[in-house]
Parts: C-alpha cells; structure tokens; sequence
C-alpha cells in the first residue's frame, strides 16, 4: 500500500510539472538561450525507507539500518540521496569504500598510539535508537569497538533538511579510544563519472567548480579547511614572499548542481565550521565517484619533540575539541539550480540571521578604495628614523587632485615610526606626517564628500622584534609549546592571545571612535583563526570566534576587513581585497562570482591594489563582470625610499606614477557599474565563449567580453577585451 502511495504522488508532482510547463514564459526568458528540458525524476523510493516528515516543497524518507536519507523536491520530482542504496562489481569500490558510501556517518577513531580506525555504519559493530520525530528523527549511534556514541538529529527544513550532532551527545567510553573525524552524509548528491552533467561549487578564492567528468588529471582529493588551517596546531606557516598561497576558505558552504539549472543543492554549516573541513572528490580520484562532503576533526595527532635534537613521538591532543555540528542542505529546482541560485540561497540565509543588511546607496558614483603608505622606518647607526612616504597634506593634496566622491580611504603606518612599529593603545599620528588636527580636517573633507576614512590596524600581529608587548604573557602559543608565528605583508610576526588583543582594541578602538568620521580597517582579525594553548588562556577555535565577536560588540564603530570569514558579516561596512580568482587547483574548470553575489547589494566589496596585478587589463574586465569596486596602493614619494625597509612589497605606488592611470580606470569602471549601485545580482549568464552577461535586480545588465575579437548579437557589439551595460539582453 505504502508503495502505491508514493506512486500515486509522484504522478500528482509529475501532472502539476506538466502543467507548469505551459505557462508562458517571462519576457526575459524569451530572450535568454532555452533552458533545457528537466530530466526525468520521478524515481520509487525502496521499501527499507519510511517517510519521516513532510513539508509543502518536500518529503524526506529515512533508512532505520543505515541512516540514509532520500528528500523529493516536490517541485520537480526529483529525488535527493544522502548514500548509495546498492553497489555493482561496475562501481569498483572495496568494502570500505562501500560501507563509506551507504552509511550517513562515518567515523575514523585513534587508538593511544594515535592510529587511525575507520567505523561505519554497515561495516562496525553498533546498535542504533531511531525515533521518528514528526519533523524527522533522531538516531543515537554507538560504535561498539571504539565505544564511542553519537546523537544525529536529521529535521525537515522549509528549504530542505538540517543536520545536527551535539556535542553534548558525544561519549568516549574507552580511555583507549578517541573520536578523530566525524563524517556526515559524505555520498549526498554523488554522481558516477560523467553519466549527469553538473558540478561541484567549492568556495576557494570568489568561487570556483569542479565539473563532472570521467577523467581528472588530479590525484588527490581536494581538502580544504573552513577559515584555514589552526596555527594552534602546526605552530607557524612558513615565510616565502615568492610564495603565493592558496586562499583561505572564509565561507562554510559548497554545493552541487545535477544538469543545467535542474537540481542542486547547497551545504551551509551553521555550528562547527571551526573545526571543519572540506573534501571534494572528482571522479577518477581513487572511485569512480564525484562526491563532496564536510567531516569534522575532535581529535588529532602531533609531533612533540622530547629534546632539541629533534627527537620526539606522536601523541594526541589531550582534550577532545568541543563544539556542535549542525549542517544545513538547501535543495534548489529549475533557475535557481546553478552557483547562482546557491549565492542567493546562502545570501538570503545570512540575511535571515541578520548577518547582513542592505545598503541604501544614494551616490551617483562607485567607491574607490585609496591606501596610503604613511610612514616607514630605517635603522641608522642605534636609533630608528622614519621615513615620511605621504603625510596627511599631501594626502589631502592627492584626494583633491583626484576629485571623486564616495572615497574609500585607507592610511596605513600612521602609527609612530610607521608601519613596522606596534601601533600604540591611543591614537598617536607620526610627528613628520602631521598632527591630530590635520587629520581630523582631512576626515572632515572626506566624508562631506560621502567617503570613509580607516586606520590600517591588526589586533592579533605582534611584530618579531619590536616593542609594545610582553613575550611572556601578551603571546599565544601552540600545542607543542611554541610561540605561533606567521606572516603579513611581508613582515614576520608572532600573535597574540586574546587577553592582549582585548586590552589593546579596547583601548585604541575607544580612542579612534571618538574621532567623528574615524573607522578601523581590521587586518587578520576577521580571517585568522587560531587556536591557543597557553595556559591560564586556554581557547579553541570555537571559543575564539564568540571572542572577537563580543569584542567587537563591545566596542562598536565603523570597520571595514580585509577577507574576512562570515562570521565577522555582521561587524563589516566594508570588504576589502575581495578575490577575483581562485587558487587554480588543477582539478577546477571555472571561477565563479560566488563571493560577489552573496553580498552584492548589500556590502561595498573593493578589489586588491590594481598597481600590484600582473594582468591589468583581464582583472579590470573581471571587476566588472563581478561589480568589484576599484582599489589602488599609493604613495607620494617614490618607493625607491623604502626599498631597504620592511615594506619593499610596495614596489610601485607613486600617486605621480599612477595618478593618469586612477583616473581612467575609475572613469571607465564607475560608466559600467554606476548604474547597479546597491543592487543584488540576479543572473549571470555565459552568452558565448568568453563572453558573460551578469543581470541586477533592477533589470540591468553587464556584459563582459574577454576575448580579443569582438561580440556581436543582432544590434550589440562589445569589442574586444570590453564591457558595456544594456537594458536588454540581446
């Protein structure tokens, strides 16, 4: 009976489709290329499935044995599985491979030799409690070997289904044993080689997609760490300035896309991203399967040496991490099935929580975001010597010359002795670059022009050999008992705990805040996540986040951040260095404007310094077809002064160098962008090879053509290497 129910709605689903199907379409989509036609997805749901919950949009059925899950968008028909039901000699997976792929969750546990063990659900000795709840269910887990227990609650969601593990729920029952990794429903939305076309949507630098395929070039999976990886763990990243690095992953989210704006889903993590990490597997990769996922790390192994030699053991972390999980899936049908419809989903999400709010923007021109160097310091016989690079007359001097409104100015080394020194707990300006009263008089003048004026600040950075802290008490340390030490902006640095950032940013933030019109351009706070192991200063990565973020509830004004990860959205004004590209991983195929859109129209994102690009021409292209406002690094002297100092990176930012140049690039930028200011995107469309139509919510639209020949559609040219903005698609 239960089967010929389900029969019986999945015609009810496929006759209303059918009716849907011959509405007219809009007059936008008359013009846009066809969508193709949905595939067919009424698909039986199997007997060892029961249906737990059900919504207006979707039913979700569950597997008592396995955990397994299947949800029917009742848009289309189409049925969403969290794990591979039956495996064929075809499917070339071993057990263990085939135990991963037909449980929900998985777990790899660490004996005291810090050995791994990897238990599923099909293939470990476990007793499983599941209780349908009305709204979907819960399942208490114990893995009997390792004697490790787990609560998953699975819920119904208006817009899909929500995933959840409480810590609370967690038990280690062997002092032998501890949980290592947590997998969560590592097979949802899997795909066999190339067999449906899609992709995968990881969130590397703006966006980037892994297309189905039966072949990589590729021989690992992709990994990828949720705010990057915890210097807590490892102690220090390597300094190499020839070194470009992979971006850090500031946003908890990826998705995948089944067919051509048909079916897609995206995962958002709303607890535990701290200690989560991405894995995305392409097919050909070890299976013949595409598949992404995110597992969760509680416990891991480290080296500790036992003496200076280099002598030690591996052993394991002494407290297990403590947090939540708890995992949104977002199913998306027809035009919103794309990267696309998950910026907008993801975007919506936020605005949900409050995490973002939309900008009133009544300027006729973009923003531009203007950094300056102020000062810097050279060593002469026992003493420091600043070196004034733009004071704040010839700053006032340049902003004049330049003539815009709406100015994003950023002053960087304003701080005694510039921009290689500790900056201090009061608002103290470099004598040689001017006084307080100068700088409140620019200030003025920016902002009765519609600009925002920012010191360059990083509260976590305490500069390797200089002043202004305690290396006993101020700094964070590792795991193994080290100071953690890293980089930015060329210059090495330890970071602080945060005890001492909280006594500092108290302190200078009061004193800048009171200064009308003054805000703090935050470096590093928003986008490096660390744990600490001092003692007496205990905090994870969890803990560190609910930090920053009372910190700066605490202590409120004006801020703009450089990358920052999500959970700093609710604190930011401004988004500078957005990323334009991604990390090239060989096993990607295209860069998207995912970043962009989920905040388009909502917060003024800026570009990183136009004078540094190797492809001047190719990243102005692109700042338009993601509407990424202008940014440039200026000075008024000529960078030979510094190139003996900490901040030689600055190789060219004479504004007597680039002042021509500032102003077409910002004239040609402001004719394309000026007329979506403050609007969301909606679309964006591949029109022809190497030509993108991207389209704004009040029906605008910024085609983008970076090929060297031009494009022509009926009336439309875009030449070469071009953008213009239409009312009308062609």
């Amino acid at each position: 009976m239960a089967k010929i129910q389900r029969i019986f709605q999945s015609l009810i689903v496929l006759s209303l489709l059918l009716g849907l199907n011959a509405q007219p379409l809009s007059a936008l989509a008359r013009k846009a290329e066809a969508a193709p036609a949905p595939r067919q997805t009424t698909q039986e749901i199997p007997d060892t499935y029961e249906l737990v919950a059900e919504n207006e949009t979707f039913q979700l059925y569950a597997n008592r044995d396995t955990l397994a899950f299947k949800a029917v968008d009742r848009r289309s028909g189409y049925v969403w599985h969290s794990n591979l039901d039956e495996v064929t000699p075809e499917d070339k997976l071993n057990k263990t491979w085939t135990a991963f792929a037909s449980s929900g969750i998985s777990i790899d546990y660490l004996d005291q030799k810090a050995i791994s063990k990897r238990a599923s659900i099909t293939n470990a000795e476990q007793s499983i409690d599941f209780k349908p709840t009305g709204d979907g269910f819960d399942a208490l887990v114990n893995f009997l070997d390792p004697a490790i227990s787990l609560l998953v609650s699975v819920r119904l969601e208006p817009a899909g289904v929500s995933v959840e593990i409480p810590f609370a729920s967690i038990q280690e029952q062997s002092e032998d044993f501890k949980l290592g990794l947590l997998h969560v429903y590592p097979f949802l939305g899997a795909t066999k080689g190339d067999l449906i076309p899609g992709y995968m949507f990881i969130p590397d630098g703006s966006g980037s997609l892994i297309r189905f395929s039966a072949e990589t070039k590729a021989k690992n999976m992709f990994y990828g760490k949720y705010y990057g990886v915890d210097l807590g763990m490892i102690t220090s990243l390597p300094f190499d300035p020839k070194t470009k690095r992979s971006y850090r992953i500031s946003v908890p989210v990826f998705g995948m896309a089944h067919g051509d704006q048909e079916h897609a889903f995206l995962s958002i993590v709303e607890k535990g991203a701290s200690y989560g990490e991405i894995t995305a597997h392409p097919s050909g990769v070890t299976t013949l399967f595409n598949f992404i996922y995110t597992s969760f790390t509680y416990n891991q192994s480290y080296f500790q040496a036992t003496n200076r030699s280099g002598a030690g053991v591996t052993t394991l972390q002494q407290n297990t991490n403590q947090f939540d999980v708890k995992i949104h899936y977002r199913f998306l049908s027809g035009q919103d099935a794309d990267y696309v419809g998950m910026a907008k989903s993801y975007q919506q999400y936020l605005v949900d929580k409050g995490d973002l709010q939309r900008i009133s923007d009544s300027d006729s021109d973009i923003g531009i975001k203007l950094e300056f160097l102020g000062s810097e310091k050279e060593k002469v016989l026992f003493w420091q010597r600043s070196i004034p690079m733009t004071t704040i007359e010839q700053m006032r001097q340049i902003l004049s010359d330049f003539g815009a409104r709406n100015l994003e100015v950023v002053y960087y080394g304003w701080q005694p002795l510039g921009a290689s020194t500790m900056p201090p707990k009061t608002l103290k300006v470099e004598p040689e670059l001017g006084n307080l009263g100068d700088l409140r008089s620019l200030v003025e003048e920016i902002s009765s022009n519609g600009g925002n004026f920012h010191l360059y600040y990083d509260p976590q950075a305490a500069l390797m050999e200089e002043k202004g802290y305690s290396p006993r008490y101020d700094l964070a340390m590792s795991i193994t008992n080290f100071n953690l030490v890293g980089y930015n902006r060329s210059k090495v640095n330890y970071y602080l705990n945060f005890n001492a950032i909280r006594n500092h940013f108290a302190s200078l933030s009061q004193d800048v805040y009171a200064e009308a019109g003054i805000g703090l351009a935050l470096d590093s706070l928003g986008s490096v996540l660390y744990s600490d192991f001092k003692r007496d200063n205990l905090l994870n990565r969890e803990q560190a986040i609910a930090s920053y973020q009372s910190l700066l509830q605490e202590n409120p004004g004006a801020a703009a951040f450089y990358i920052p990860n999500d959970y700093m959205y609710p604190f930011m004004q401004a988004y500078y260095d957005m990323p334009l590209n991604d990390s090239g991983y060989i096993y990607t195929h295209e860069t998207v404007p995912f970043l962009q859109i989920v905040l388009a129209g909502y917060v003024p994102y800026y570009g990183t310094a136009l004078n540094f690009s190797s492809d001047m021409q190719d990243d102005l292209l692109r700042h338009a077809d993601y509407g990424v406002y202008p940014a440039y690094f200026l000075t008024h002297e000529l960078t030979a002064k510094i190139l003996n100092t900490r901040s030689s990176w600055i190789y060219t930012s004479s504004y007597s160098q680039w002042g021509q140049e500032i102003q077409q690039t910002y004239q040609w930028l402001n004719a394309i962008l000026a007329p979506v200011m403050g609007q969301t995107i909606v679309s964006r469309k591949e029109l022809a090879a190497g030509v993108y139509a991207t389209t704004y919510s009040n029906g605008k639209h910024v085609i983008v053509n970076y090929n060297d020949q031009p494009y022509t559609a009926g009336e439309l040219v875009v030449n070469g290497k071009d953008a213009v903005i239409v009312e009308v698609l062609p």
